[in-house]
């Protein structure tokens, strides 16, 4: 077989309701020199063999549930391309990410990573979603980089730049260097993931969005955990790497406390509405021991020890 220039890894685990989608918003690229690796990971809704059926670019990998880490690794410890794009199964590529993406590496042969920005996509209150259609736009337009979001992004991304994981095509060279997805982690597998890149390689952002990013209970933003997993990645990357990028740009500690501060308050503050209260309180100390926000946090300590029902923010 000849060897295509680009692998799309699609993890699926019952994922039929909006599978469809995600496939024909890569199957219809004008960009055609792909495979499209669908790693089923357990599913019990659907026969996903038959998607086989529909277009010979697609190949079909059968795990037992293993968890997206281990699906995005065995996708890529089997892909052919030179670069390997991720896309979930719920999510959409805009028309012609592929070519402005593969169209940016051929000119730009030190950057690593070539990724952009989202949308993201609400489930609609009466249920179900806008029509793609409605909020995508022609990507093949896009042909510079975003200078802020791009180079030597370690020190950047600790600091809160996001990578969208339907949005970045990684050269096979930095996968080669850095390994899979840390399969132990339960959160933020893909922030690790982007981190290491980081230390190995330029990334590049292309100066608009890519694709959607569709937001409804089962989406990542809706998943709490007593852990505040971010923070405990942060410290370990700093631990690790220091504050420094390889071109000696520099977080400077303040700047990298601050940051834990937010993390540790956003950790709070979902819990205080949504979660465990005891858990909220301890992270909303943390953040005030780091001075951010300190009245609110104050003011949500003290509520905390209230077991009264607490009414959802509205904002």
């Amino acid at each position: 077989m000849t060897k295509p220039l680009v692998s799309v890894v699609i993890p699926v685990r019952n994922g039929k309701d909006y599978l469809q989608e995600a496939l024909d918003s890569v199957l219809q690229q004008s960009f055609t020199d792909l495979e499209l690796l669908l790693i089923n990971d357990g599913s019990t809704d659907d026969n996903y063999d038959r998607y086989t059926l529909q277009d010979s670019r697609i190949r079909v990998i059968h795990l037992t549930g293993t968890g997206v880490s281990r699906a995005r690794n065995v996708g890529m410890a089997q892909s052919r391309g030179d670069l390997i794009a991720f896309l979930d199964a719920d999510d959409i590529w805009f028309p012609g990410k592929l070519m402005a993406q593969v169209q940016y590496f051929d000119s730009h042969p030190e950057a690593g990573v070539v990724f952009g920005k989202f949308v993201r996509w609400p489930a609609l209150p009466e249920g179900g979603f806008a029509p793609a259609s409605a909020l995508t736009e022609d990507a093949s337009r896009l042909t510079a980089a975003d200078p802020e979001r791009s180079g030597w992004l370690y020190t950047r991304l600790l600091d809160g730049l996001l990578v969208g994981m339907n949005t970045a095509v990684t050269r096979r060279t930095v996968y080669e260097a850095i390994g899979g997805f840390n399969e132990a982690m339960r959160l933020g597998e893909d922030y690790d993931f982007w981190l290491r890149a980081s230390r190995v390689a330029e990334m590049h952002s292309l100066n608009g969005p890519v694709a959607l990013y569709r937001i409804h209970g089962a989406s990542a933003m809706h998943r709490l955990s007593p852990q505040n997993h971010l923070a405990n990645l942060l410290k370990a990357a700093s631990m690790r790497w220091g504050l420094n990028t390889l071109n000696d740009q520099r977080l400077s500690p303040q700047s990298f406390d601050e940051r834990l501060g937010s993390v540790h308050f956003d950790h709070a503050y979902s819990h205080y509405w949504h979660g465990d209260r005891t858990v909220a309180r301890a992270a909303f100390y943390q953040a005030l021991r780091r001075g951010h926000r300190p009245l609110r946090c104050l003011t949500y300590i003290t509520l905390s020890f209230w077991t009264g029902h607490a009414k959802t923010p509205t904002s």
